[in-house]
């Protein structure tokens, strides 16, 4: 009987020591708030402004940046992340730049536009005069000749796109040329002192969204 107790002893003393070593290794889960802050950055749009110069662009609002901020609920355990639970979100909408454009150009009934990108290019000029055209008399999507319509190499603006042109004005993305290649753009103008005098010069385009 002596021996039997002594084995049963033992037995709970390794059974005590086991739990008191698997206790020791579950550590205490650990809960924190906390906030994060991404910045939202302002969009850019256009409006026509009639009382403009041809050509001219001007910036009417400097605009201000939104902010989105997050609170999170984090449970770590031995430093490491076991959870993560999203507790507020809180979305302060930023206020968007404005610019006021020329309506000279193209014409289109559209009041305002939003920014797709803007770029440098190297413009040329060219008239609706039938010699400098191959004989055509229309652009690549059928618009006639006349100013507010502009070619360009379809791989760097789509055909069809909506353009300001800082000191030309509104225009449409009508035409292609066998000269214009990458980051070409030529201008069609009303006449051909127009385009001697204009020349070849390096132009801003601001590519537009109709939407």
């Amino acid at each position: 009987m002596r021996n039997c107790s002594l084995k049963v002893s033992s037995g709970l003393a390794l059974i005590g020591m086991a739990a008191f070593a698997l206790a020791q290794t579950e550590t205490e889960i650990i809960v924190q708030l906390e906030t994060k802050s991404a910045p939202i950055e302002a969009p850019v749009r256009y409006q026509v402004n009639r009382t403009l110069r041809p050509g001219t662009i001007r910036r009417a609002f400097p605009g201000e940046r939104g902010e989105v901020r997050r609170t999170f609920r984090i449970s770590y355990q031995d430093d490491k992340v076991v959870g993560r639970e999203l507790v507020e979100e809180v979305r302060t909408e930023p206020k968007p730049v404005l610019y006021h454009i020329s309506p000279a150009g193209y014409r289109t009934d559209r009041g305002s536009f939003s920014r797709g990108r803007v770029m440098k290019m190297r413009a040329s000029a060219y008239t609706a005069c039938p010699s400098e055209n191959g004989g055509w008399t229309r652009t690549k999507l059928g618009h006639p000749l006349r100013y507010g319509v502009v070619a360009v190499d379809p791989r760097v603006i789509p055909l069809g796109s909506m353009l300001f042109i800082e000191g030309y004005g509104l225009a449409l993305a009508s035409d292609t040329g066998s000269a214009i290649k990458g980051n070409r753009i030529d201008l069609l103008m009303a006449t051909k002192a127009q385009a001697y005098r204009f020349g070849r010069r390096s132009v801003t385009v601001h590519v537009l969204k109709r939407g």
